[in-house]
């Protein structure tokens, strides 16, 4: 017998998957009661466990900020402590300076975010999503199977959202993608050609610019690289009947997914902790 729980639950998904079918940003979460909920775009500040932060408060995220800020200011310190001695600065620190500093602009925009929804949400009556910011997927409830005049079974395969073209990763989960992988790569560009030059016995001079020239071209030909690869994918994710609109070329080079056999789309398959 199927519960009114389950009854709610089939017409929300429903709501949901008309309304994303009309155009609109919509986010299909659990409620921190359990039941499903279809929140509009603005009212879901950041998605914990899904790629992105693991916290899923807006002052958590703050903590992480400060965190990160005294980090950042620490590394300043490291970099210019050597010349207190008559010593060159530290240039090594600047990996933590540009990591704490990327992590803390981060963990700030995310927490505005999240406080911003955490308001909406409250002036619209909205529901508290969960704590883990997943969805619970299924299939809509089906009625008792008629017999044998039945001749094809209508129940659907158990992982069949995977194949759901519209349950897109959001764009802040894009954004963090691409982000990280920028601070890595940036990272990488200064690091390799600053402790290269060093052993050379190359000026002090040369060990600033070069690095930096270095990151910077690293950095551009990630950004070109993925612009690239995002209007490949736009292109087959519209020919899958999937609509990009409301994502740039550059996030959606971050996107991943698999195209079956049988030639439909298919998102990566959650791991446990999703």
């Amino acid at each position: 017998m199927i519960s009114d729980r389950h009854r709610r639950n089939d017409a929300v998904y429903a709501e949901h998957k008309a309304a994303v079918a009309a155009g609109e940003k919509r986010i299909l979460r659990n409620t921190s009661t359990g039941e499903l909920h279809s929140y509009p775009a603005d009212e879901i500040g950041f998605t914990p466990g899904s790629g992105q932060a693991q916290v899923s408060t807006w002052w958590g995220m703050g903590i992480l900020a400060v965190v990160a800020a005294v980090l950042t200011v620490f590394s300043v310190v490291l970099l210019l402590a050597p010349l207190g001695q008559g010593q060159s600065p530290m240039w090594g620190a600047l990996f933590l300076t540009a990591g704490g500093g990327a992590f803390t602009f981060y963990a700030v925009t995310l927490s505005r975010q999240e406080y911003r929804a955490m308001q909406l949400r409250k002036l619209r009556g909205s529901p508290k999503p969960n704590s883990t910011g997943r969805a619970d997927y299924w299939e809509p409830a089906q009625q008792p199977p008629k017999p044998p005049t039945v001749a094809k079974s209508n129940v659907k395969s158990p992982d069949y959202y995977l194949y759901d073209i519209n349950n897109r990763p959001s764009n802040g989960a894009l954004r963090f993608r691409a982000g990280l992988k920028v601070v890595i790569l940036g990272a990488l560009g200064y690091v390799i050609p600053l402790f290269s030059l060093r052993w050379l016995g190359l000026r002090q001079w040369a060990l600033v610019f070069i690095p930096l020239l270095c990151a910077a071209a690293l950095v551009w030909w990630f950004l070109r690289f993925m612009r690239r690869r995002g209007v490949q994918t736009k292109a087959k994710y519209r020919a899958h009947g999937g609509n990009p609109a409301g994502t740039s070329d550059l996030l959606f080079g971050q996107v991943t997914y698999k195209i079956t056999p049988d030639g439909r789309w298919k998102w990566p398959t959650p791991s446990s902790g999703d």
